[in-house]
């Protein structure tokens, strides 16, 4: 699995870009698991003292959702609802085929079908979401397909054939994809690390939300402050690359920059990088590097998700250029850890995925009551749970159904403005089974607001968490 990621010829850079994004963290854990569990020297980190794993929460979990008295009432034009039924569909990525492809090893993530239908059988029988029954329509999608026609057909089947009122996304990295959702009026709950600011949100309001993840505008400050506090840029030359769209550059600009400014760090080389033509992508990466070399950088931070760190290092080693990587979870450090274990010597940063980030050796599983009813649910089907690894995907789908059933008791109408203001209403009540923690607040359509600091240790070979969740606005 360890090798070059990409092709000698380059070709269809573009694509690649896409799909290995896709992959990136689905090609890791299982390498993980087995470098783990020959490994005693990282202990199992229990939910620390502060957080209060056993405390009851008014969020309803997955074994005891309250009964609904009836139907809260349609709002109008609002796809996928009827008086006894409410559809949501569901987008399981397939990585295997790209696995194959590129001589990866795919992850053991268990039956993911099987866990929607567990997961949706268990809140009918609570049931259901805002008095309806759900109707579950599931997507499985080739990721060696993607690209902006095969995203956009994904999107016509869930908003015309399935009609559906609400898709749980992961897996859609393509710019067409989330508009055109929102032009349908489908409500999303994107699980998916492809980095949204602020303003990408209100441009798609009210249908886009990603209710467990972190705006990245949150996440890009979160990571700088972080690296910051840890003593991370001490003595060190920082450089950066980030993608080449505004969104990266609103990141770097006004997140990033400030925070680095405040702390009297400088920032000695900003490099962008195209990922839209093979070979802008190689050039920009080769001249980063240079500029890097010349200005003295031990200290690299990416800029724009997309796993562009892995990329870069790939990159790196043909240069004989090996500094110190920041990352958090939208770079898939975990892919990084496997394939380039000697270049991730010294990389640290902020993770907001458990599932995706880390091993069960340094987050206890189950680590939560939101956690440990989603397995009870898996468990109760006699399905696998052997680690979180096995279920993480099956954990944010347990995660979207429970959000939506707690929106839907006080929701004055079914639709995205009513199913959000209800959502805005739970502030911080809600616990998560799949992040470190989540906070709603009115006009914010991303609620993940904790995360655990962690570093690449050489002795595992692998991420290794410290402390308790940190609010992402310390």
């Amino acid at each position: 699995m360890k090798g070059n990621l990409m092709s000698s010829s380059r070709r269809q850079a573009v694509w690649l870009f896409a799909v290995l994004a896709l992959v990136a963290s689905a090609c890791s854990q299982s390498a993980s698991e087995a470098e783990t569990s020959t490994s005693d020297s990282t202990p199992v980190t229990e939910a620390p003292d502060d957080v209060d794993s056993s405390e009851s929460t008014e969020a309803p979990v997955a074994t005891d959702a309250p009964e609904q008295s009836g139907p809260v009432p349609a709002g109008a034009d609002t796809p996928g609802v009827t008086d006894d039924a409410i559809t949501i569909s569901f987008i399981i990525t397939d990585t295997s085929a790209v696995a194959a492809a590129f001589g990866w090893e795919p992850p053991t993530e268990g039956d993911r079908e099987a866990q929607v239908a567990a997961l949706v059988d268990n809140i009918n029988a609570q049931g259901g979401i805002a008095g309806r029954t759900v109707d579950a329509k599931i997507h499985v999608f080739n990721a060696i397909t993607d690209g902006p026609v095969a995203e956009e057909a994904l999107c016509n089947a869930i908003t015309q054939d399935d009609n559906a009122f609400a898709v749980v996304m992961t897996g859609q990295f393509q710019e067409n994809a989330r508009p055109c959702y929102a032009n349908a009026k489908t409500l999303m709950l994107d699980a998916t690390l492809y980095p949204v600011d602020n303003q990408g949100y209100d441009e798609l309001a009210p249908y886009l939300w990603s209710p467990f993840l972190p705006t990245y505008d949150d996440l890009t400050a979160g990571l700088a402050t972080a690296l910051i506090d840890s003593g991370w840029f001490d003595g060190g030359t920082v450089g950066v690359i980030a993608i080449d769209n505004q969104l990266s550059q609103r990141a770097y600009d006004e997140q990033f920059l400030p925070v680095m400014t405040d702390a009297g760090i400088d920032v000695v080389s900003y490099n962008t990088i195209d990922p839209t033509d093979g070979t802008s992508f190689d050039n920009d990466q080769l001249q980063a590097i240079v500029n890097f070399k010349e200005a003295g950088v031990d200290k690299v931070v990416a800029i724009g998700g997309s796993r562009l760190v892995s990329w870069f290092i790939n990159t790196s080693i043909t240069q004989n250029f090996e500094p110190q990587y920041a990352v958090s979870s939208y770079d898939s450090p975990d892919f990084s850890t496997f394939n380039y274990p000697d270049q991730m010597a010294g990389a640290a940063g902020i993770t907001v995925l458990p599932g995706f980030d880390v091993d069960d050796s340094q987050w206890a599983f189950p680590w939560n009551d939101a956690e440990a009813a989603c397995v009870e649910v898996f468990d109760s089907a006699g399905l696998a749970t052997d680690n979180r690894a096995t279920v993480r995907t099956g954990l944010v789908f347990c995660d979207a159904l429970n959000l939506l059933a707690a929106a839907g008791e006080t929701a004055t109408e079914v639709s995205a403005t009513g199913i959000g203001d209800a959502v805005w209403a739970l502030g911080d009540s809600f616990e998560s089974a799949s992040t470190y923690g989540v906070q709603f607040e009115e006009g914010q359509y991303a609620g993940g607001d904790k995360y655990l600091t962690f570093a690449f240790d050489e002795g595992c070979q692998c991420m290794v968490v410290d402390g308790a969740p940190i609010d992402m606005d310390e």
